[in-house]
């Protein structure tokens, strides 16, 4: 499914610009909006990542781990994510979770990506931050959003 399927105009120019990133996934996983703002944080190109799978955001050792967790919020088993991200060495909060329609029933994920700078340095001032895992660089950097197999 397309953006502009998934939302209409309006909506698609709120989420672009917000000054948080969003990227929304339907539900096989497929990224229907990946904002600017998700791009200028992630340093990506966000009309590549539309239509792409989301484990291509991913290094190929973190597929098990994303996987499970978007299948574990679709089911209701996992209500919600939240949890510090170091991606290439500036410190976001990422929050994800699901959207359900009135019967309960699954129609997307949501993951918001805020800037955590200031709010990690205050916890690292009281002694309360660790600071996660380096993302974004080596083997751990997003893959293209097109498996080398369909570039063939």
């Amino acid at each position: 499914m397309m953006l502009l399927e998934f939302f209409d105009e309006k909506a698609y120019r709120f989420f672009d610009a917000l000054h948080v990133g969003v990227v929304i996934l339907d539900s096989n996983d497929r990224i229907v909006l990946f904002n600017q703002m998700a791009g200028k944080m992630l340093g990506q190109d966000p009309s590549s990542r539309i239509n792409s799978s989301i484990l291509r955001c991913h290094p190929e050792r973190a597929e098990p781990g994303v996987k499970k967790m978007i299948d574990q919020l679709k089911s209701g088993e996992l209500k919600e994510y939240s949890g510090w991200v170091n991606f290439q060495h500036r410190i976001y909060w990422e929050h994800i979770y699901p959207i359900r329609n009135e019967k309960g029933d699954y129609l997307a994920t949501v993951m918001e990506l805020h800037d955590g700078s200031a709010k990690a340095r205050l916890l690292e001032l009281e002694g309360e931050f660790v600071k996660p895992e380096l993302h974004g660089v080596g083997e751990s950097s997003p893959r293209s959003p097109v498996p080398e197999s369909e570039l063939r």
